[in-house]
């Protein structure tokens, strides 16, 4: 059964460009008008551009609309809009703690279909790998959740941010023309300097030791002309790498991307590897392993469940997974 949240932003969307008056929300939800409006005031506070207007009523923002509107045609032109169930905001602390907000609230990833996109045209408090600022609070950017209910093992999971980093760098690749690779387990970076372009960061949550759902969450810096002084050295944008960039085909083209290999993975969650392996810039490179002594290896591979195998200075392998090491690229470790 679907949500009010749902419901609502649903009748919204729906109306266009019109307005909805209170008393007609009222009347259709059963609710009083001050509980109409209290319902609007949660949304309005989780990011949802909704403008309220006295006698008039209430809608979706413009802005909103154009690009969320944008996204659904380019899935239908692609014909595998039936796989997404697409959700669009102006602005929102978090594309991920949207996604994870309707991971708990909802029977499937996303309104009946296979796999849930939250997407924002900003981000107010989004973050990276280890706590660290993703800074994303502007439109400058490609912020956007995956929801996900994968049928696999619980040890497969953690394989989930390589498989989407796969999917990334091949849209963009695809779209952008820019030679990209993927610094194990979740950037993907410029292979003309070593920069990073797009984060990717995941979340599982279990249930009886089995995936209630996951959270994958993408950043990718699009039109940025230049990054604060404490993360110039190490972020670039597509733009700054030579490309121009129309967000709603870049996105589309990752969705492509996903919606082939997704099923794949759920058949099989070790397919990918091989082909993940010839993109991953990260083997042959210097890794330090961060637990006990912080001693440097090399990276030699990586396993069917996405952990990378460093062969540490006295022969011996081991298999560390992404909290365990720091990778030293062209920029050193990071």
């Amino acid at each position: 059964m679907s949500s009010w949240r749902e419901e609502l932003l649903w009748v919204l969307k729906e109306s266009g460009e019109q307005y909805v008056k209170g008393e007609v929300l009222a009347e259709r939800f059963g609710f009083s008008r001050a509980a109409v409006w209290k319902k609007i005031s949660i949304l309005r506070s989780e990011g949802y551009p909704i403008e309220a207007t006295t006698n008039r009523g209430y809608r979706i923002a413009a802005k909103d609309r154009k690009f969320e509107q944008q996204v659904r045609d380019a899935l239908e032109a692609e014909k595998i809009g039936g796989f997404f169930d697409v959700h669009v905001t102006d602005t929102t602390p978090s594309t991920n703690l949207l996604a994870r907000e309707a991971g708990a609230r909802e029977a499937g990833a996303g309104g009946g279909k296979e796999v849930g996109v939250f997407a924002a045209l900003k981000q107010t408090a989004g973050r990276g790998r280890r706590g660290r600022t993703w800074i994303s609070d502007t439109d400058e950017g490609l912020w956007f959740s995956f929801l996900l209910r994968p049928q696999v093992e619980p040890r497969s999971a953690s394989s989930l941010t390589l498989l989407f980093g796969l999917c990334i760098m091949e849209a963009i690749q695809r779209i952008c023309n820019v030679p990209v690779g993927i610094k194990w387990p979740n950037d993907i970076i410029s292979l003309q300097n070593g920069k990073k372009i797009c984060g990717i960061l995941s979340e599982t949550s279990m249930e009886d030791n089995l995936i209630s759902y996951a959270v994958v969450g993408c950043g990718i810096n699009v039109a940025q002309k230049s990054f604060p002084m404490e993360i110039e050295a190490v972020a670039t944008s597509l733009l700054m790498e030579g490309a121009q960039t129309d967000k709603t085909a870049l996105l589309t083209a990752v969705l492509r991307e996903v919606a082939v290999r997704y099923p794949a993975y759920i058949k099989d969650p070790t397919g990918f590897i091989p082909e993940y392996r010839t993109h991953c810039a990260t083997l042959g490179r210097t890794v330090r392993i961060e637990s006990g002594t912080q001693e440097e290896g090399t990276a030699m591979d990586i396993t069917d469940t996405g952990d990378l195998v460093v062969r540490r200075k006295d022969g011996t392998t081991l298999a560390c997974t992404s909290g365990e090491v720091s990778v030293r690229g062209m920029l050193g470790y990071m």
